[in-house]
């Protein structure tokens, strides 16, 4: 399984998951959820990698996911993670750029549904969380924080 989705992020990317591999559960995206992980990795990511990054890598941390593994990893059943429509990006992990300056990119430059500003501190998230829909994008941008071991998301 190595289609590419966009030009530096293969389908085997796109669906990795340890959690998966780790438990024995299927992660395996149908035609729609393909057709919308093209979307968020040509609209959303390879910009994000070329004018942000300078062309250098940025690791992808979660993009589909499967219901099973996506219970499995505690996300919302709403998740749009599960449709294909969603990713989560950390920019600290190969350095070419900070979290902090995708975030703001994304938030002035590109059509999204939901941004988020994932955990971290007020300089920079811990990664960013950025979903992309056909049609009707909200650009509804959160700030997750932990309180008291569960998960809280503020508009800002």
């Amino acid at each position: 399984m190595d289609d590419r989705i966009s030009a530096n992020i293969t389908l085997w990317e796109a669906v990795k998951s340890q959690t998966a591999v780790r438990l024995g559960l299927g992660n395996t995206p149908g035609h729609e959820e393909i057709e919308n992980m093209k979307r968020v990795a040509t609209r959303i990511f390879e910009p994000l990698r070329r004018d942000v990054a300078d062309g250098k890598p940025l690791a992808v941390t979660s993009f589909f996911r499967s219901a099973d593994v996506n219970a499995a990893v505690g996300g919302s059943l709403s998740s749009q993670h599960t449709r294909g429509e969603a990713m989560d990006i950390d920019a600290d992990i190969y350095g070419g750029c900070t979290n902090r300056e995708l975030f703001d990119h994304v938030r002035s430059n590109l059509e999204f549904d939901q941004l988020i500003w994932e955990f971290g501190d007020n300089r920079s998230p811990d990664w960013i969380h950025v979903s992309l829909k056909a049609s009707g994008n909200r650009r509804e941008v959160l700030r997750s924080v932990r309180h008291g071991g569960k998960t809280e998301y503020y508009k800002i």
